[in-house]
C-alpha cells in the first residue's frame, strides 16, 4: 500500500508542476507573439534543408538572403522564420519544375538610409550599390522596409518587390509587404523575373508592331514569348473576377479575336485587391518552366553545382 501511495504522490507533484507552468504561460502576453513565430518555424517544409532532394534531376539553387538595419543592428526588415516560412513558399511553387532552392547563408546590411527608403534604379545596370554584398554564386535576396521607384529622378510611388533580369544582375529585392505571412506569391513571381521570365501580359511587339495575336502565330516574339502562355490583354480589377480569378472583359487583339488569359499564372502583373498578391498567381506553364531551365543552365550555370 505505500509503494502506491509514493506513487501517487509523485504523479500529484508532477502534475502540479505542469498545471503551474501552463498557468504562467497563459498569462504571458507575450505568448500569442511566441506561438505564432514556433508555428512559423514548425510549418517550415523539409524543401529548405540542403540535405532534402525532390528527385535526383533537381536544379537545386544556393540562396543568400540579406537583411537590411539601422547602422546600429536594430529594425531588421524581416526575421530569420519569416524567412524560413518564404523558402517553404518558393519551393512548394517551384517543386513542379523541378527547381529547388536552399537557404546558404544569412547576412545583414546595416545602413539607415536603404533600412527606411531604398530605391531601385540605385541597384540597376549602371549603378550598382549592393553588387559589393552579393555571393557571386547564389541568388542573392535583399529584403528592405520599403522599397521606392524613381523616373526622370523623380520618386514615382512605393514597388513591392523588383528584381534583376539575367542580363541585368545577380539579386531581387522584397520589401516588407511583399514578405506577409500570408503572401505566398510575390517572392517566385520576382524569381521568375530573375530566370528569365517576362509579365504575361507585356508590351513586346513583333517586327509589324503588333501585340501578341491570339491565335499565336507570333508568340516567339511578343508579349511574353513563351508560346503556351495566352495572349493576355493588361490585366486589372475591371475585366477580373477577383473572387473566382476570372477574365471576364471583352478585349479582343488586332484581328478582332477576343483573348482568354491565363488569370492564375505566377506571371501576371495583376495582383488584385488582396494586398498580398498571392489570390491568384498560383501556377507556371510548361514553357516558363523550360524557359528558366535553360537559364539555369546558361546565362546563371553558376548558380547549379553538377558533380
Amino acid at each position: 500500500m505505500k509503494k502506491i501511495k509514493i506513487i501517487r504522490n509523485i504523479g500529484f507533484t508532477i502534475l502540479s508542476a505542469f498545471l503551474l507552468l501552463l498557468t504562467l504561460n497563459c498569462e504571458n502576453g507575450n505568448d500569442p507573439v511566441i506561438r505564432q513565430d514556433l508555428l512559423d518555424e514548425e510549418d517550415m517544409p523539409d524543401d529548405n534543408n540542403p540535405n532534402t532532394m525532390i528527385s535526383g534531376d533537381t536544379l537545386r539553387v544556393p540562396v543568400v538572403h540579406h537583411i537590411s538595419r539601422r547602422d546600429n543592428g536594430g529594425n531588421a526588415a524581416v526575421t530569420e522564420a519569416r524567412i524560413n516560412k518564404i523558402m517553404g513558399d518558393i519551393n512548394g511553387n517551384f517543386k513542379s519544375a523541378k527547381i529547388q532552392f536552399f537557404s546558404k547563408d544569412i547576412k545583414f546590411v546595416d545602413n539607415t538610409q536603404w533600412n527606411t527608403q531604398f530605391i531601385k534604379q540605385d541597384d540597376f545596370i549602371e549603378n550598382k550599390v549592393l553588387a559589393s554584398f552579393e555571393d557571386p554564386d547564389a541568388l542573392n535576396i535583399f529584403y528592405f522596409i520599403t522599397l521606392l521607384n524613381r523616373r526622370n529622378g523623380q520618386i514615382t510611388g512605393e514597388l513591392g518587390a523588383t528584381a534583376l533580369f539575367p542580363d541585368q544582375g545577380n539579386n531581387l529585392k522584397l520589401s516588407a509587404s511583399s514578405v506577409e505571412i500570408e503572401n505566398t506569391a510575390t517572392a517566385t513571381h520576382e524569381i521568375g523575373h530573375y530566370l528569365g521570365l517576362y509579365h504575361t501580359d507585356d508590351d513586346f511587339t513583333d517586327a509589324q508592331g503588333r501585340l501578341e495575336l491570339v491565335d499565336g502565330s507570333n508568340c516567339a516574339e511578343a508579349g511574353d514569348k513563351i508560346c503556351d502562355t495566352p495572349a493576355s490583354p493588361d490585366l486589372n480589377d475591371s475585366n477580373i473576377d477577383e473572387p473566382t480569378c476570372n477574365y471576364i472583359g471583352t478585349e479582343t487583339d488586332v484581328n478582332g479575336m477576343r483573348y482568354n488569359p491565363d488569370t492564375l499564372n505566377f506571371m501576371t502583373q495583376w495582383a488584385g485587391t488582396d494586398p498580398n498578391g498571392s489570390l491568384c498567381r498560383r501556377q507556371f506553364s510548361q514553357g516558363q518552366i523550360d524557359k528558366m531551365i535553360s537559364v539555369l543552365d546558361n546565362e546563371r550555370d553558376y548558380l547549379i553545382t553538377r558533380e
